[in-house]
């Protein structure tokens, strides 16, 4: 009796564990039915099968001795549809990561049944509704609960104090509105806390100051609180990162936070704060990252801040902060990335910055800084981005930084630097963007410029003289030059134009002669061309019809000759366009005049409208003069005939097609031009018209 009970048991456990098998299998197949949708292709290998533990090796899934499902963790799988229901009877599922898909809809009440949840990760998809809270009363071991990035509504779900091992909470990036619930300092297990990126209001709650296990704290981006810093928050003494950016804070910035000696990062920017930079946050000596910037701050960088020796950024930018930049900043030993740009500092800048030779980042741009620049700022072949704009900067560019091969961006504009640009800044390999415009630059631009990746170059408003390099054309990644307001002289190479990325391109206000390049029309990339108040001679090229996006073009105050070129008028794209003060003649094509005003063509008295008859008559009669073979008397008595026809004919035939007050004005200038005609070319006509 007893072996037959024994093999009762057997078949017993044997065939209850074979339907839980067969249970999880049809589960998942259910749910990538559901998960991937008409639009979905993940999860290929999660395919029906005989083995009773097949579904143990598809992706993402991992299963205990009994082949029962204990994690499914996918993440950026291209998933377009729902979470079913079904998941509800995955049991014994302890880890729910289903992160970064395309999953929409609301939670399925049925997750209540997921009691052996530790994980449950639902971060980057498109779930909506109200997050519901009840779902997550009987996660008794649940420690991470993240569902950061979906489209969650309502108020923050207050369950979740029940949950006593709740370790990682983030409920950032969602539509959360309402206060930040105060029963949430019964979380007391938490170590992160992510409310950032919603909607929520009121005051950040004094009490989060009990959760003694904070370590890192995300209120900031689009919430809106009232008032200010609790500075309660300075005894959370395990706490390594307090973001609170662009969440409408007010106030001094509490002298409490020097406290928290743990505390790696502190960001505060893009807020109302007020008054002075504590010099209590010297006290900080664990900190890496201070970004203080876009406040209403007041004041000196404190000089305690000297202890500081492990911060590494220090963004203070856009406040109303005075007086010098300190030297001590330069011998900050970890100091990467320095910006002050927008505030009111003055003297000049350390000259030890960059001796540390860490620097990467430096930006003091729109202050009243003055002196040269330091030589040593890549003294360790890191800096990366150099901007100095908008000061009183004086002397030569370093020639260090001609050397410093890892810039990419340099932005020196509108200072009164001066001297002669070193060679070595157009042939750096990784730099991206130049500008030194605005400054009292002199010499040449050297003869070799190497291909690099440089997209923006701008040297204008300088004293720059000689000729333009034709190796200008190695810049294959160019896609603005700005030379205006130079000297330069010579011709314009054809090179620049097979610079096929180039979209704006100005070269005005310099002594430069010659034709302009029919090689413009390989450029097609242009969109503004201003090649203004030069020397410039021959004719318009009619390749430039081809440039199809080409938006502006100013060939004003030059010596160019010959016609209008019909193909340049056809130019859709073209919005703006002058062509005055040069030595153009014939007709303005049809199209240029219902495109432009008169003003685009003004200073060339040889160049006709089609309703200007006097000047088209006038051209003839010149040219005749001149040359002889435009004035055969056939032609000229032929003329006569037009015109006496016109004048006599009654001004109410002429203008029949004409009505209104508009009319009687058009048809009276026409008359009057009429009779200017009369006047030169038939001697004695110089009466009224009748």
């Amino acid at each position: 009796m007893r072996a037959l009970l024994h093999v009762a048991l057997v078949f017993f456990i044997f065939s209850s564990r074979s339907s839980a098998d067969s249970s999880d299998l049809e589960v998942l197949l259910k749910i990538k039915s559901a998960m991937t949708g008409p639009k979905g292709s993940g999860l290929k290998d999660w395919e029906n099968s005989s083995s009773p533990t097949a579904h143990c090796s598809f992706s993402g899934v991992s299963c205990d001795k009994d082949s029962r499902v204990v994690s499914l963790n996918v993440t950026s799988t291209p998933l377009y549809g729902f979470l079913p229901p079904v998941i509800g009877l995955l049991d014994r599922l302890v880890n729910l990561t289903i992160s970064g898909y395309n999953l929409k809809g609301e939670l399925p009440k049925e997750m209540e049944n997921l009691t052996s949840l530790k994980i449950l990760n639902i971060s980057n998809n498109v779930f909506t509704g109200n997050f519901p809270g009840k779902i997550t009363v009987g996660m008794t071991e649940l420690e991470v609960l993240d569902t950061y990035n979906n489209k969650f509504s309502g108020p923050l779900p207050t369950e979740l104090v029940s949950l006593k091992n709740l370790r990682h909470l983030c409920l950032g990036g969602n539509f959360f509105s309402g206060p930040i619930p105060e029963s949430y300092l019964e979380i007391q297990s938490l170590e992160f806390l992510g409310l950032n990126g919603n909607a929520l209001t009121g005051k950040v709650p004094a009490s989060l100051a009990r959760l003694k296990n904070l370590k890192e704290i995300y209120l900031g981006y689009y919430n809106s609180f009232e008032g200010g810093i609790p500075p309660e928050l300075g005894s959370l003494s395990s706490l390594q990162v307090l973001d609170m950016a662009s969440c409408n804070l007010r106030g001094e910035i509490p002298t409490t936070l020097s406290q928290l000696k743990n505390l790696d990062t502190l960001f505060l920017q893009v807020n109302r704060l007020t008054g002075h930079i504590p010099p209590e946050l010297s006290g900080l000596v664990s900190l890496r990252q201070l970004d203080l910037s876009i406040n209403e701050l007041i004041g000196e960088i404190p000089e305690s801040f000297s202890m500081l020796t492990n911060i590494s950024l220090i963004h203070l930018f856009k406040n109303h902060l005075h007086g010098p930049i300190p030297s001590f900043v330069g011998d900050l030993p970890n100091l990467e990335k320095l910006q002050l740009w927008e505030n009111n500092f003055t003297f000049e800048l350390p000259v030890n910055l960059g001796r540390n030779e860490k620097l990467k980042y430096l930006d003091v741009a729109t202050n009243q800084l003055t002196g040269p620049i330091p030589r040593d700022l890549c003294k360790g072949g890191k800096l990366s981005m150099l901007v100095l704009m908008e000061n009183f900067f004086t002397g030569p560019i370093p020639e260090q930084l001609a050397d410093c091969k890892s810039l990419t961006k340099i932005r020196i504009m509108k200072n009164l630097l001066n001297g002669t640009i070193p060679a070595g800044i157009f042939t750096l390999p990784m730099v991206k963007q130049i500008e030194v415009n605005d400054n009292i630059f002199s010499g040449e631009i050297p003869s070799e410029i190497s291909e690099n990746t440089l997209g923006i170059l701008t040297l204008s408003n300088n004293r720059i003289t000689g000729k333009i390099p034709p190796s200008i054309g190695n810049l294959k990644n160019l896609q603005t030059l700005s030379l205006e307001m130079n000297s330069f002289t010579g011709e314009i190479p054809e090179e620049i134009f097979h610079l096929y990325l180039l979209s704006r391109i100005n070269i005005s206000a310099n002594n430069l002669s010659g034709e302009i390049p029919s090689s413009i029309s390989s450029c097609t990339s242009l969109i503004s061309s201003d090649f203004s108040r030069n020397n410039l001679s021959g004719e318009i090229p009619k390749e430039m019809g081809k440039l199809k996006d080409l938006s502006i073009l100013n060939l004003s105050h030059n010596s160019i000759t010959g016609h209008i070129p019909d193909e340049m008028c056809e130019l859709t794209s073209l919005t703006t366009l002058d062509l005055s003060y040069n030595n153009l003649a014939g007709r303005v094509p049809p199209r240029c005049v219902q495109s432009f005003d008169d003003s685009s063509f003004a200073g060339n008295p040889n160049l006709c409208s089609p309703s200007q008859v006097s000047c088209l008559l006038n051209q003839l009669q010149d040219s005749g003069q001149a040359r002889g073979k435009f004035c055969s008397p056939v032609l000229i008595v032929s003329i006569v005939a037009f015109v006496t026809i016109l004048l006599l004919m009654p001004p109410r035939q002429r203008c029949e097609r004409k009505g209104g007050t508009a009319g009687i004005v058009e048809c009276g200038k026409a008359i009057s031009e009429l009779k200017e005609v009369r006047r030169s070319l038939i001697p004695g006509t110089g009466g009224p018209l009748a």
